[in-house]
């Protein structure tokens, strides 16, 4: 834990199974196989998460599978995400793969139209009811 406390890390190496609830800051860079509730996720290269995650902000540089809800998900160039993913925003570095059910929590009222589909130049995808910045990887489906 960090010096206040609020910080719990799951080191490489490490296992975990079972529920995590009111975390604040979560790193995982071992395997854990939970549910999970914090302010924020943080998966490292090395770390693999099975389970579903509810939190305002993840990070995902390592593998996750499972039902993630956040406010928002960066997916870095390592990162693999796998199962359904509810997200507001959502930012995704070249390299990042997601092979997931992707539903976009923003309201119509946020919604954004632009029309340009082209995520291998880095450009957003959008649609009528949000942005994605894509420059990796999407084999998915895509639903509001």
């Amino acid at each position: 834990m960090d010096k206040l406390g609020s910080k719990t890390v799951i080191g490489a190496g490490a296992t975990f199974t079972g529920k995590i609830a009111n975390a604040r800051v979560i790193e995982v860079h071992g395997k854990v196989n939970a549910d999970l509730t914090a302010e924020k996720v943080t998966i490292g290269e090395a770390g693999h998460f099975d389970g579903a995650i509810r939190a305002d902000l993840v990070v995902v540089s390592g593998h996750y599978e499972g039902k993630m809800q956040a406010g928002s998900v960066w997916a870095t160039a390592t990162a693999s995400i796998s199962g359904k993913l509810h997200y507001e925003t959502l930012q995704m570095d070249r390299g990042a793969a997601l092979n997931c059910h992707i539903l976009h929590n923003w309201t119509a009222k946020n919604a954004v139209a632009a029309q340009t589909d082209n995520n291998d130049a880095g450009l957003p995808l959008a649609t009528a009811h949000g942005l994605v910045k894509a420059t990796g990887h999407i084999a998915c489906e895509y639903s509001t």
